[in-house]
Order: structure tokens, then sequence, then C-alpha cells
């Protein structure tokens, strides 16, 4: 057995993308730990990484259990595990990410607790407190609790939610009976009045118990005790259905996904949890004992929210605001040129801008769009459904398969619907995942389309926390290319003629191949090579092995990956010339962008994908060139500028391992400077100042 399994051992040629995303995790666990990071921007950190845990117990746990479960778990991966391996592995770093989370819970708890802010029980309640107390209970809570008899549960428990498990004896004697009280799903912490200077906040569960007996006037409550639920929420969809009736049908099923975890209070009986357990049918491994309060995503991001103490947060910055493309004259202005925008450190206005004047513009036709993910009262949905009702032909492709997103699609879309666009919902069995905004215009006679062209969604929410760039051009190539994107989705079909625009899956994975090789070429030739590439994620095997062949040939890469890297750097005669570099800080890294030295005429390319399968072969995405030098300057000076990042930077090396790159002669934090001034970022000047081993480093 041991000779076999010898035989099998390889040498791992990627990571595990499983494990590096835990990876990710695990670095933004740390902002929560950095003390340089104000305190309740360490809290809001803390709720990241649960939100994030918990994305990953709904998404990708179950695709873990499957393979290790499966005819081929003990068969050898690419990155050098067994199946039942990497389940094991997982479970440990899943574990130790939980335990430390409340190791941190901890910490930011005493912390707030001197800085002025108590949560109960760190203080009694007095007479004026439990008064108010009461008040909350009876006049907010009690009428949304309803207890359910164990066992005879009508619907599914809903996941994520906060539970108790009530076990209750009756004053007459008979035997004990169990109950499950969900928590209304409304604030989370409450404030109390205090006879001094201090904030006194107390959580909703605290004080719900309190008055639990309310509930049971026959009973006495014996014990009480909280749990949730996560469930899987990853279904395979029918790829050729009717795209809105496929995601409803899909919803639907999610509701009774499989219990991939359970977390209880560590409180909590052993005779409940096993009740529990059998329940769910959850085995011992997919249990958790919480230390501390359950769900720290909402517990962090209310705390975060309701104190308002800008002295534990980071300071307030402005976006800069483009005043040529916030009046009339934007169409004139994009015109004479293209405009390259970098959010959030640019504002947003610009974007809705653009569209509420396609919408009054009596020289505009239509408005055409792609859109994956809005707010709920978003001003996009409200400007397009302005230019419907002002007359204009208005198309929108609103992908109802966005993540956790679908059911506000669905609304959105047929708000939209109502006023008057031609909605549609996708495109079976492609997710469209492009960023696009296409207004076309009659001027003299002729006409003139303008273009939009982003990496990140039109959400105006996210458009303050991720970092994401977009172009502005009236390009007439592009746009014609762009016309003729939207006249393949308008007929479902997903084959287009781009010129210039470059599509998926038709042909950004080859273009991107072909553009690696080249780079390739030059390197043997002698001539100047070298990449520099910014994404989220980076998957996809054709593209790895591509840029392992090039790195070999004396290609320099350098990569930029927030997230997923399944690339090995460092390898001697595989990777040496590979370096990889994550930037985790107080904005969310969205952006992805592409600089390809060719020989010393550098081409530049911007794109809402991911270099990942899903991007390249299983959804609708646009990469395109940025042509203006003004546009390309200022991307190879916020490129130069995440490079050069010693603070929020983090470096990836060949055992998997990521850690903080430290500051050689100055400390360099790519998104402060940024904040504190964009205009020397994109014109260059950055680096004034900046000792020459800091910039290289």
């Amino acid at each position: 057995m041991n000779g076999s399994r010898q035989q099998n051992v390889i040498s791992p040629t990627v990571f595990d993308r499983e494990l590096t995303w835990l990876q990710f995790n695990h670095r933004v666990q740390m902002e929560a730990d950095n003390p340089d990071n104000p305190l309740l921007e360490r809290a809001k950190f803390l709720s990241i990484v649960t939100s994030n845990l918990d994305e990953f117990m709904q998404v990708r746990y179950h695709t873990v259990l499957e393979a290790a479960a499966g005819i081929s778990a003990r068969k050898v991966l690419p990155c050098g595990l067994t199946a039942e391996e990497r389940l094991k592995r997982v479970n440990k770093t899943i574990l130790q990410q939980q335990n430390l989370q409340y190791l941190l819970y901890e910490g930011i708890y005493s912390e707030l607790y001197h800085q002025g802010v108590q949560l109960f029980p760190l203080y009694p309640l007095n007479d004026e407190m439990q008064a108010r107390v009461k008040e909350i209970f009876l006049r907010e809570l009690l009428p949304r609790l309803k207890p359910i008899p164990w066992g005879e549960e009508l619907i599914p428990l809903p996941q994520k939610r906060l539970h108790w498990l009530v076990r209750l004896h009756p004053r007459s004697g008979r035997g004990a009976r169990y109950v499950s009280v969900a928590l209304p799903g409304s604030q989370r912490l409450y404030e109390l009045p205090s006879p001094g200077d201090a904030r006194c906040l107390i959580r909703k569960e605290d004080l719900a118990k309190m008055f639990l007996p309310l509930l049971f006037p026959e009973d006495r409550v014996e014990e009480a005790s909280m749990f949730r639920i996560l469930r899987n929420q990853d279904f395979v969809m029918d790829e050729h259905g009717d795209v809105a009736t496929v995601v409803r049908e899909m919803l639907l099923k999610r509701r009774t996904g499989d219990v991939m975890r359970l977390e209880a209070e560590e409180r909590m009986s052993a005779e409940m949890l096993a009740m529990l357990m059998k329940r769910f049918q959850v085995p011992p491994e997919h249990r958790y004992r919480v230390t501390g309060p359950l769900d720290l995503n909402k517990l962090m991001m209310s705390l975060y929210g309701t104190l308002d103490r800008p002295d534990l947060k980071y300071p307030r910055a402005e976006p800069v605001s483009i005043p040529a493309l916030m009046g009339g004259e934007i169409f004139t202005q994009i015109a004479a040129r293209d405009w390259f925008l970098y959010h959030p450190y640019h504002s947003f206005e610009p974007v809705i801008n653009f569209l509420a004047r396609a919408a009054d513009d009596p020289d505009v036709c239509s408005v055409k769009m792609t859109l994956y993910r809005v707010g709920s009262s978003s001003p996009v949905v409200r400007a397009l459904a302005k230019a419907a009702e002002n007359g204009k032909q208005v198309t929108v492709l609103f992908e109802a398969r966005a993540r956790f997103d679908e059911e506000n699609n669905l609304a959105q879309g047929e708000r939209l619907r109502r006023a008057g666009c031609h909605v549609l919902y996708g495109i079976p069995a492609l997710k469209t995942h492009s960023k696009t905004v296409l207004v076309s215009r009659m001027e003299n006679g002729h006409l003139r389309r303008y273009l939009h062209l982003g990496t990140g969604n039109y959400h105006d929410g996210t458009a303050r926390l991720y970092t994401d760039m977009c172009l502005f051009t009236a390009d007439p190539q592009l746009g014609e290319d762009a016309a003729r994107f939207f006249y393949g989705l308008e007929g479902s079909g997903p084959t287009f003629s781009l010129e210039q625009l470059v599509d998926a899956p038709g042909r950004l994975k080859t273009r991107l191949l072909s553009l690696i090789d080249r780079e390739k070429q030059h390197a043997l030739a002698g001539k100047a090579s070298g990449i520099i590439a910014k994404m989220n994620s980076l998957l996809d095997a054709e593209i790895i092995a591509a840029l392992y062949d090039a790195g070999r040939s004396g290609v320099h890469i350098r990569l930029i990956v927030r997230g997923i890297c399944t690339l090995i750097p460092g390898v001697p005669r595989l990777s040496e010339n590979i370096e990889i570099v994550s930037i985790v800080g107080r904005h969310l890294e969205h952006a992805r962008a592409f600089r390809f030295e060719n020989g010393g005429m550098p081409e530049y390319y911007l794109s809402s994908a991911d270099w990942m399968p899903r991007n390249l072969v299983k959804r609708l995405e646009l990469m395109f060139p940025l042509k203006d030098p003004a546009c390309q300057r200022a991307v190879d000076s916020i490129l130069a500028l995440q490079l050069a990042d010693n603070v929020k930077s983090w470096r990836l090396d060949s055992s998997g391992n990521y850690t903080r790159k430290h500051a050689v002669a100055a400390t360099v934090n790519a998104q402060e400077i940024l904040l504190a001034n964009l205009g020397a970022v994109m014109t260059g000047q950055w680096q004034r100042g900046i000792p020459a081993d800091a910039r290289a480093e």
C-alpha cells in the first residue's frame, strides 16, 4: 500500500483552489489583528472573515466533500494532495480560522471597553436600563417571536438565522418538550441609557433571552441555547431553460439544501446538541461549538454602523469629482477624448450622470446595458427606467444568476420591464458578467456611439468600497464592436464578430494565450518583454501553463492577485521569473488590468474577467484595450504603485505561504497614497520622494 501511494506522489504543478481561497481569508483575518488599523475597522474585517467563511461553506464545501467521498478520493490531484487529504486540510484550516475569530473578538471586545464602549454583560442593568430592555422586547421582539414545536416544522428552518432551541418543562409536571424560536432579523445591537460617559450596548439575543419565559406562561424554561445552520446553496441549473424560471426554481431548492455546518453555543447541553445533529444529519466534523456570540458578521457590522466614532475608523475620504463629466456636456467631453476612472478614488457619479443625461437628452436614440449587481434602490435602475419613459429604446441584460443577488435582480428587472425597457435575464448556459453601457446619439444627421466599459458592477454602494477601473470613450471601432455585442445578446446568440473588443467565451482565452506567447517570442529574440497583470483570481490551467512557459523563456512576470491563486511562483526552472503579490487593505481590490511589454510598445487592457475557467469559458465577458496615452500612463502608474506597496502587500512563495512585504527605505501604502493624492498617481508623480529601492520593491 505504501509503495503504491509512493508511486502516485508527484511534484505539485499548482496550488489547490480551495486552500488558496482560505489563505486569502486568513490575510483578511490578519487585518482584524493588525493594530495599525483603527479598532472599528478591525471589527469590520472580522465581520468580512465570517461572511467569507459562510459563503465558502455554502458554495464550495460540498464539492470538497463530494470529491473526498468519490471513487477517486485517493487519486493524487495536481496540487499533490488526494481528495481525502485536501478535505482534512480544509477542515483543519476552517477550524483554525473560526477559533482565531473568537480570540480576535475577545481582544476587540476588551479594547472597546477601554474606549468607553461596553457590551452586556460587562455592566449590570440598573432600573432605567431594565425598563428600556423590557420596552424593546415588548414592542419590537415579542410580536415577531413564534415558537415552533421541535420536530413539527412545517417548513425547513432558514439558514444563517439565529435560532433558540428551548427545553420546556410544563408546570403541570409532565415530561419535557422542545421548541425552536427564530430570532427576528432586525437590528442586532441596542443602546441602553447609561449614567456615565460609556456607551452601553446589548445584543438582541441577550435582551430577548431575559424575557423568553413570557412566551411560555404554562411552562418553565429549563434551557435555551442558540444555534444557526449553513446550507449548501450551489445547485446545478438547467442550462437550456428560460433563465428567470430556472433561477426561481433554484431559489426554492436553496431553502432545503443540505446542512453544511451547524454552529451552537458552547453552553448548549450535549443532549440538545445531539438532537440538532440528528435533526440536520450533521456529522461531528460539521458542527462547531462557538465560544462567543454567533454570527460575527452581522454583529460586527452592526457594531460598526451603530457607533459614530470617527476616532475608531479610517479617516473619511471623499472621492475625487470630475467636473467635466458631471455637467450637461458629458457627451461633448467624451467625444473629445477618452476618460479613465479608478473607483472609489474617483467618484462614481459620472457613471450615473452618463445614464441620467442619456435619459433626458433628446438626441439619444437608445441605451443598451449589461447589469450584474445593483443596489436595492439603484440610481442606475432609476435612470434606465426614466430613459424608457422618455421614449428611448432601452435594452438591459439583467443577469438573474448573480449569486445571492438573484431575487433583487429579478425584482429590479421587473421594475424596468414595467417602465418600458426590453429586459433579458441572461443567455442560457452562459452567465453575462461583462460591464458595458452603449448610448447611441444622433449628431448632425449621423449616429455616434458613446461607451462606458468597466471591470466592476454598476452598484453605487460597492463602488465606494471596491477598486474598479473604467473607460468612457466615443471610439468608433469600439462603439461598432459594442453594437455587435448587444445585437448578439438580443438575438440570444453568444457569437460576435468583434474587432477590438475581446469576448469570452469566444476569443478571450485564445487572445490571452497569444499575448503571453508573443512576450515569450520577444524574450527569445532578445527584445523587451514582460507581463504585469492584476486580477482577483488566477486558476485557469492553460493560462498558468503558458505563464510558466513564458517565464522559463525569460519573460519577467509580475502578478497582483487578490484571492485565489493556484500558480506556484519562484520554482527553479519552472517559475523563477514569476512574482505574485496580494494586496488586502481598506478597499477590496476588484479591478482587472493587464500590461504586455510587446517589444517596447506596451499594450494595455482592462477586463471584467479573471483568469479562471468560469470567466473564460462559461461567462460572457469583455476585455477592452486602452488606446489613449494618458489612460495608459495612469494604469502604468497604478500598477507600479501597487507593486511597490510594502504595507498592505503579501508575497506568495513557492511553498504556498504568504508573508507581508516589509518597508526597505520608505513605507508605500498604495491605497492610502491613492486616497491622498490621486492626481499624482495618475500622472506617475507619486514616485517623487520615494527612494529608488522602495520603488523597485
